[in-house]
């Protein structure tokens, strides 16, 4: 049955759950063998979710005549390319009325606030923003490090107007701003077009201290929160929600959330961090959100303890 509906949160008993997750784990995914020299392929599906149709990742298919919802993020909210690397976003498809709101999955793997505006997929995002719609920013996996780095992902700390030049490996001069100065770029350019802004806070790594789900929040939430505060926007503590749900089940009903590494989810994570993202959008009372929620979304309750402070 569970392989069928893959769809956890629905399940009301924790212990069926952690149950029904192992011989998920124990038939779907194949074994990891142990020692640098073997590294496991990554499977293309653990559960038959894997072979439905995923959120819209372009904006050619949209109904002009509905609102949007749209998400900016990174791999934890993309596709991905396999089953052990399933962002959250991906599976909005199965909780939203298509007759009632566009979802569209702009989130792409690797990239920082930095990169997407660099790469142009801020601007392309933008140009498709619309009065009424809604725009989830979540980034902060990729936004820390050396900013001189090759990979050009990493912002400068901080919320102020401070910048710095950075000759990138093709010999263009790129001018890097703080994380804050992106977020805050980003929701005054939705603003702008009309829609409304959500930040959100990053999603949590597979780490446990003693028992208990260790999820520490760290400068880019403060961040975060500090920019949705000074911009009187939405704040959604994805983290927090999922942290707390991680709590709930525990350690052992957790592991098959996780494969390939403690940040990436597989397609049953991501089921569990779709649905939470459905519930921290009904606490916030996003009402375009919450109206364009199909029977699945609409079944969906939250039943975690308050987001962490």
């Amino acid at each position: 049955m569970h392989l069928q509906t893959c769809r956890l949160l629905a399940i009301a008993s924790v212990a069926f759950l952690v149950g029904t997750l192992v011989r998920a784990e124990e038939t779907s995914a194949p074994p990891r063998p142990a020692g640098r020299a073997a590294r496991p392929v990554a499977p293309q599906s653990v559960c038959p979710r894997d072979a439905l149709p995923w959120t819209a990742s372009d904006f050619k298919s949209l109904n002009p005549n509905l609102p949007s919802l749209i998400i900016a993020g990174d791999s934890t909210a993309d596709k991905g390319p396999d089953a052990w690397h399933r962002g959250w976003a991906a599976l909005l498809i199965d909780y939203f009325d298509a007759t009632k709101i566009n979802v569209v999955n702009r989130a792409r793997g690797g990239r920082s606030f930095r990169s997407f505006v660099h790469e142009g997929l801020w601007d392309q995002l933008i140009a498709a923003v619309k009065p009424g719609d809604v725009v989830m920013i979540q980034f902060g996996h990729n936004d820390g490090g050396d900013i001189k780095a090759a990979n050009g992902r990493a912002d400068l700390p901080g919320v102020g107007d401070e910048t710095q030049d950075v000759t990138r490996a093709d010999g263009s001069v790129e001018t890097v701003h703080t994380f804050g100065w992106y977020e805050r770029k980003f929701i005054r350019d939705v603003r702008a077009k009309g829609g409304v802004a959500v930040v959100m806070s990053t999603t949590v790594y597979n780490r446990w201290t003693d028992g208990h789900h260790a999820n520490k929040p760290g400068n880019i939430y403060v961040w975060a929160k500090q920019i949705a505060d000074e911009e009187k926007v939405p704040f959604l503590d994805h983290g927090a929600l999922i942290s707390a749900r991680y709590e709930q089940l525990g350690q052992d009903a957790v592991k098959p959330f996780f494969a390939a590494d403690p940040l990436h989810t597989t397609t049953f994570g991501a089921v569990v961090n779709a649905e939470l993202f459905v519930a921290g959008v009904k606490r916030l009372g996003l009402t375009t959100l919450v109206d364009g929620l199909n029977a699945k979304g609409r079944a969906i309750t939250d039943e975690s303890p308050p987001a962490a402070k």
